[in-house]
């Protein structure tokens, strides 16, 4: 499930929003409440990570195409872990920001 919603979600960016110098993460295993939160950055394009670690290859590599891409993660350490987040910031040379939603 995770490898086409991960591959999709790149593909969407890469060809919809090959410009947007701005990325919104989210953690895959929240998707029905990305779905609710997603208006904190709606004209974002969205990339996938898992909670945990895993940070797909067409996340990264979308990630690195970009070159000084500011990625904005949705939600506090609970959604995506601080150590995925480091791991995000060594494929850009933009800022990694978080977005807390209510």
């Amino acid at each position: 499930m995770y490898r086409n919603i991960f591959q999709q979600a790149a593909d969407y960016a890469k060809f919809h929003a090959p410009n947007k110098m701005d990325l919104l993460i989210a953690s895959a295993e929240l998707l029905p409440e990305i779905c609710k939160n997603i208006q904190a950055a709606p004209q974002l394009p969205v990339l996938y990570v898992t909670r945990l670690g895993y940070i797909p290859n067409a996340t990264k590599t979308e990630i690195i195409r970009r070159g000084t891409a500011n990625l904005f993660l949705l939600g506090g350490e609970e959604s995506i872990s601080e150590w995925v987040a480091y791991a995000l910031s060594t494929f850009t040379k933009g800022k990694v920001y978080r977005i807390r939603a209510h």
